[in-house]
């Protein structure tokens, strides 16, 4: 493949992916991973040379939108696979042929998510359309296209490497993706509401205060965001950890005001985020 080709193809899984900035990752044969954080399109490209070099090398070259992005990964497809979930709502923005019948696959979700509302979307597209559920997380690398997939077990039959392969790239936002979301979101509260329990006893033991307790300090004067955020604050300064601070603030009284349940989750995540970052451990 000449290099102006491996540059046109480059350039249109980018401006599919559709990000401010990437990660890319060469993965060299000794298993050393060389990475190249936070670059823009221009300088992708600008060291397309040096990657081709590497790939020829035996080195495997990776991207992946970096930090939060809108992105999901679906990896180790199949052409039926993708048909099917093309058919029921959720098109690729971007579909990779890795080896010969084998795909990946980015979705876009439309917004930027959150890490662990990213990794739970990506493992229910794996779990619901046949995707390897070990590359389902927020922060997977994909392959880039124009570049050799150098895996042993994926030569072709004459011995060489198989080209990575651009069969679309839309860069579409899915159909269901609203639906989606809030269904994902939904399913996170669920399966988090299993764990209060927990933190129900950990209140009642006397040990920390009850978010209820902050609601009605007069301090607050019924500004319940304040409130809030002051026993976010009081909890993580304790030790608390961040999912449990999380999950007290979606317990302690109605959020509907703040919208669906996916915007409730993202207030509750924000602010348990916000706190644990602040908060300063008490030392006895």
């Amino acid at each position: 493949m000449s290099i102006e080709i491996t540059h046109t193809i480059v350039a249109r899984q980018l401006f599919a992916m559709n990000s401010k900035s990437f990660d890319i990752g060469v993965l060299q044969h000794s298993g050393r991973m060389i990475l190249r954080e936070h670059r823009t399109t221009d300088q992708v490209e600008a060291a397309i040379k040096w990657l081709r070099h590497e790939n020829a090398r035996s080195a495997h070259v990776f991207v992946r939108p970096h930090g939060e992005h809108p992105l999901s990964l679906i990896d180790d497809l199949t052409w039926a696979a993708i048909s099917e979930m093309t058919r029921a709502g959720f098109e690729p923005a971007v579909v990779v042929e890795t080896s010969p019948r084998n795909f990946q696959v980015w979705l876009n979700h439309g917004r930027s998510l959150s890490r662990n509302l990213s990794t739970q979307a990506a493992k229910e597209l794996a779990r619901r359309f046949g995707g390897d559920p070990s590359s389902a997380d927020w922060r997977h690398f994909g392959r880039l296209a124009g570049f050799t997939n150098q895996k042993v077990s994926r030569r072709l039959i004459n011995g060489l490497a198989p080209f990575v392969k651009l069969h679309a790239w839309s860069g579409n936002i899915y159909a269901n993706a609203q639906e989606f979301l809030d269904s994902v979101a939904a399913h996170m509260i669920a399966a988090q509401s299993k764990k209060r329990l927990h933190i129900g006893s950990t209140m009642n033991s006397g040990l920390i205060r009850s978010l209820v307790n902050f609601h009605r300090d007069p301090r607050y004067a019924g500004d319940l965001h304040r409130a809030d955020m002051a026993w976010a604050l009081y909890a993580a300064s304790r030790r608390l950890p961040q999912e449990e601070i999380q999950m007290e603030i979606l317990r302690a009284r109605d959020l509907s005001k703040k919208g669906a349940q996916r915007r409730q989750m993202q207030y509750a995540e924000r602010t348990a985020g916000k706190a644990v970052a602040a908060a300063r451990p008490i030392h006895p």
